[in-house]
Parts: structure tokens; C-alpha cells; sequence
């Protein structure tokens, strides 16, 4: 028998973290694998997205091999996966659950039906219904596909001009159904991120967002921070994670990055969750405080493997991502080294002199960094102290 393995990122190491396993392991890639020698088959391609190449690959490996396993990361891979799971009529998560995942708009019907809070919302198969959402609900409102990731293409609606701008967008008409509209809510954004699976205790990180999950959209800072658990609203942030899980169909084993609101009238809602792990650098500040990996430990468990390391239920240390957007302007100054020593894993990719585009998304940055601190306040404060320096180094001409 052999796992079959989907990969786009070289960050998930397949080779190495499944070394343990008793099954060679098959690949499918977009990417040069790292340690690609250690498996029995790759199949190398351009784009897992184009034609079918993902599926039928893994059909004609199904003649030959007998695959135990189906095992991916992303989550443009969770429904193929899934499907490619009932086909063969292995273990792991299926169609409904991935389906209900990967559908912002089925996600939250489940939502209403289990009695958890989210914003009012609705599917939009035409631009009449971006009109009358916003006639039954006003301004502002955002708009975006069911089915993205990474706050790709998501838009804050808030006067009627707008609107109208919205309805004349191409992807409204060519795919019917495949943008949503919610109403627009006011409050901090949390996220909880961990791993629920039958091969070990389940786990749950709490974390908050640097300013708002879209300032990247205008050059502001984005980050993430791991909180407290032992604080009340961390624990609260936690048991309503627990309530969405199980308003979710199952599935065996599970990655979670839900994302939740906490309004000024102290109420919680969801915004979205994903049945992956994050990306934007929290894995590792959850790895700083936790000691677990857990990209290694949910494709572990997607692999029928036991937990690799142990893990703590209270962080050592706390700690932030800082990103710095890409803008559409030239970069004149960045700095390359940091003065604090409490700044770690400091990341330049911009490049003085050039022309940047403006972010599409959060991962766009000229510049990303990891702030440690061993309470949530002396990590707020150094993230203030690094903020106002970043501010102050890099230099960008219109």
C-alpha cells in the first residue's frame, strides 16, 4: 500500500515527516519536492488546477498501486482530495464535509441551522441580488467568492456608486452563484487554529490580527499574534470554535483556521473557517509557543501517523507576524538589519530601487518578521516599538 501525496509548497516536507511510515509514498507536484529521492513516484506538473491532470494521474496510479492514503494541503486541493477519497474508498475527510468547508455560503447555512451567530448573507446568482441584499440590509457590506482564500478579491461596499461598480464585475455574470454578500461587521477579527483527530488530543491556539485582516489592501501593517489561552476571551474565542466544529459535518482528521469576530457589544460571530491549517507565518508563532507544527502534524495525521513531537497546552512565549505590504510605488529604502533582539526570522523580499505592485493579498510583503514576548502586553508594547521603526525605515516614492 502507499500514500499518495498532493503537493504545492515545498513547506510541507512529506519525505521527512513521514519517514516513520511504513508505506513508500507516491506524489503529485507542482513543485521540485524536497528529498525527492525518498519517493517511490512523482508525477510533476505545471498546475494540480489545469484539466483534471490531479485526478486522472492519481486514477492510472490507482491500476497499479494500492493507495492507502490521499493526503493535501491546500485548500483548492480539499474537494479534488476528497472526491478522489470516496472514489477510492479510503479513510479521511469527504465531499460534505470538505463541500461545507469550502463554501462560504453552504458553510453558513449549517451555521444558521445549529443556531451559531454570523452576519446576514446570501448567495449571488445575479446583480439583482447585490441590490436587494443592500436594500434589506444597507451599507457597508462586503462582497467575495464563496470559495476564496487568503482575502483574495474580497471588497468593503459602503455607498450605492459602489455598488453599482460591484454589479458590473465579469465574474458575477460568467460564474452565477460564486460570489456571496454579507453585511459588514464591526469589531476585532480573532482566528483559532488547530487539529482535531482520533489519533491524538485535540488542540486549539487562539490568536488576533494585527490591525484588520484587509489593511494589507491599503499599505496598511498585517499580522497575526498567539494570545493568552488562559485569558477569558481566549477561552470563550475556543468553546464557540468548538460550537462551529460541530454544526460542521465530521471529518477524521481535521485542520481548522476559523476566523471569528468579537463586536464592541462583546458578542461573537463567524466570519469563515477552513479545513486547513493557516498560512501568513502563524504556523510558526504557534510552533514558538506550543512546540507543535502543525502543517508536520496534520499531514501526518491525513497519513494515518501518530503525533511526531509533544505539545503544550501553555505557550512558553508569545509571539506576532509583522508583514509589510507591497504598494504600487517605488521602494527607496528598507532596512536590513534590525536593531532589536527580540525581533526574529526577519524576512526582506523587496528590493530597493524597484517598482512594487500593490498586494492582492496578505502574503504580498516587501518585508515580514517575528516578534517575541513572554506576556500579551510586553508583546503588544513590542510590537508598537517595532511598528513605529518600520515606519520610520522604509521609504516608498508615489
Amino acid at each position: 500500500m502507499s500514500l499518495l501525496c498532493l503537493a504545492r509548497t515545498i513547506k510541507f516536507d512529506y519525505a521527512d515527516w513521514f519517514a516513520d511510515a511504513d508505506e513508500p509514498l507516491l506524489a503529485i507536484s507542482s513543485v521540485q519536492l524536497p528529498l525527492q529521492d525518498r519517493y517511490r513516484f512523482v508525477k510533476r506538473v505545471a498546475d494540480l488546477d489545469a484539466g483534471g491532470v490531479v485526478e486522472l494521474a492519481a486514477l492510472e496510479l490507482a491500476e497499479t498501486e494500492i493507495i492507502s492514503r490521499v493526503v493535501s494541503h491546500s485548500e483548492y486541493d480539499l474537494l479534488r482530495s476528497a472526491r478522489l477519497r470516496e472514489c477510492l474508498g479510503l479513510l479521511g475527510q469527504g465531499v460534505e464535509s470538505a463541500n461545507a468547508y469550502r463554501d462560504k455560503v453552504v458553510m453558513k447555512e449549517y451555521m444558521v441551522r445549529a443556531g451559531v451567530p454570523v452576519a446576514s448573507f446570501a448567495r449571488c446568482v445575479s446583480p439583482v441580488d447585490l441590490f436587494d441584499f443592500a436594500n434589506q440590509h444597507g451599507f457597508p457590506l462586503v462582497i467575495k467568492p464563496v470559495d476564496s482564500s487568503g482575502s483574495h478579491d474580497v471588497s468593503v461596499i459602503y455607498r450605492l456608486e459602489e455598488l453599482r461598480q460591484a454589479a458590473a464585475d465579469g465574474n458575477l455574470s460568467a460564474r452565477p452563484g460564486s460570489q456571496m454578500v454579507e453585511s459588514f461587521v464591526q469589531g476585532d477579527m480573532y482566528h483559532v487554529n488547530g487539529l482535531v483527530s482520533s489519533l491524538g488530543e485535540d488542540f486549539f491556539a487562539p490568536c488576533a490580527y494585527i490591525n484588520g485582516a484587509l489593511d494589507y489592501q491599503t499599505g496598511g501593517l498585517f499580522g497575526s499574534r498567539t494570545i493568552d489561552p488562559a485569558t477569558p476571551l481566549a477561552r470563550r474565542l475556543i468553546a464557540f470554535t468548538r460550537e462551529v466544529l460541530a454544526a460542521l459535518p465530521p471529518a477524521d482528521p481535521l485542520a481548522f483556521h476559523a476566523e471569528i469576530f468579537h463586536t464592541p457589544d462583546d458578542r461573537l460571530l463567524l466570519c469563515e473557517i477552513a479545513a486547513r491549517t493557516a498560512g501568513s507565518l502563524t504556523i510558526e508563532l504557534i510552533e514558538r509557543g506550543y512546540g507543535i507544527n502543525l502543517h508536520r502534524e496534520w499531514a501526518r495525521a491525513q497519513a494515518g501517523l501518530i503525533p511526531r513531537a509533544a505539545r503544550t497546552l501553555v505557550p512558553d512565549v508569545v509571539a506576532a507576524s509583522l508583514r509589510v505590504p507591497s504598494r504600487d510605488q517605488r521602494l527607496l529604502r528598507l532596512p536590513i538589519s534590525i536593531p532589536f533582539p527580540w525581533v526574529s526570522t526577519a524576512c526582506v523580499t523587496g528590493n530597493v530601487g524597484q517598482h512594487h505592485e500593490k498586494a492582492t493579498t496578505y502574503t504580498d510583503d516587501v518585508l515580514s518578521a517575528i516578534v517575541v514576548g513572554h506576556s500579551d502586553g510586553q508583546l503588544m508594547d513590542r510590537v508598537g516599538e517595532f511598528s513605529a521603526w518600520l515606519g520610520e525605515n522604509i521609504v516608498w516614492q508615489s
